[in-house]
């Protein structure tokens, strides 16, 4: 298993689908192999981008064995935990060691609302339940807006206490630059990421690690130059007009949408029921918006 530091723009890849909503393997490696030229330090699937919380855990195990046999760099993989159910968690936690993959990025239970405490307890459950199956680094995911739970100082604090060195980092969501900061400075010993690239800067000037983030499907190249350069301001201005733009039209719909535009393959612009794809219209602004901001997918 690799050790490679967690750190840098990590690409939250959309999943590609064939025509029966199965997982395109093919496509996703390739996609995996393209974001990692273009600059990202490692890939997370199966998260918030890539539809995570609308795949089984069956598809999504499957789809990580399949592309570790495919020879993908499984080292460079973060996957996306997303289950209320503690079954399903171990048994993907378990399904992501197996294939080899750097770390595991654990959404809290969902559904349920619940107390700090339970949601401590949930994590003492996970681990103990897969702990003598794998030792795999966890990432802790913070987006309370979908999770309807928030990460506070003494709930990573109580994580922490218990499960030491298996707890290595945590996504941070909220799209809040002081929440994002208040971590990085209260937990040196995590790697934190944003899960916002307009929150980058800020964060890496405060000790933060990187980004967790969906932007890189498109703008890989760009996000990794912001990184290197926390002080490119006309990126980060560009970065944010495109945001903006991607919120528009759907988030993942409309980098699916934009993705397929670019690569010549609508297969890439597929979406999960209840999702749909973004239509000529909506596409057609999406990609005028991107123009504006000076971008060339060609380049």
């Amino acid at each position: 298993m690799s050790t490679a530091p967690l750190k840098g723009v990590i690409a939250a890849s959309i999943t590609p689908l064939a025509k029966d909503f199965s997982v395109d393997i093919e496509r996703l490696a390739a996609h995996s192999q393209r974001l990692l030229d273009n600059g990202c330090a490692f890939v997370s699937t199966f998260g918030t981008t890539g539809e995570g919380a609308s795949l089984s855990t069956a598809e999504k195990v499957a789809a990580l064995a399949a592309m570790h046999a495919a020879g993908v760099d499984m080292g460079r993989q973060v996957p996306g935990v997303m289950t209320p159910t503690l079954d399903d968690a171990a048994r993907m936690l378990v399904g992501i060691a197996e294939a080899g993959c750097r770390a595991a990025l654990v959404l809290p239970p969902f559904y349920y609302g619940t107390s700090e405490a339970g949601i401590a307890a949930w994590y003492d459950a996970l681990i103990e339940r897969t702990q003598s199956a794998t030792q795999i680094d966890i990432l802790l995911y913070n987006i309370p807006q979908m999770s309807r739970i928030r990460f506070t100082k003494p709930l990573v604090e109580a994580i922490t206490a218990r499960h030491g060195s298996r707890i290595v980092g945590i996504k941070d969501s909220t799209g809040e630059v002081d929440n994002g900061v208040m971590l990085a400075t209260s937990f040196p010993e995590l790697a934190v990421f944003t899960g916002d690239d307009r929150v980058l800067p800020t964060l890496l000037a405060n000790g933060g690690a990187g980004m967790i983030g969906g932007m890189p499907n498109i703008f890989a190249r760009d996000l990794r130059a912001l990184y290197d350069d926390r002080t490119n301001q006309d990126l980060l201005s560009k970065q944010t007009d495109r945001i903006l733009a991607v919120d528009r039209h759907g988030s993942l719909v409309a980098l699916k949408a934009a993705l397929a535009n670019y690569l010549g393959d609508e297969n890439y612009a597929r979406v999960l029921p209840p999702l749909k794809s973004l239509d000529a219209e909506g596409r057609g602004k999406l990609l005028e918006s991107f123009a504006r901001t000076g971008f060339d997918a060609a380049a």
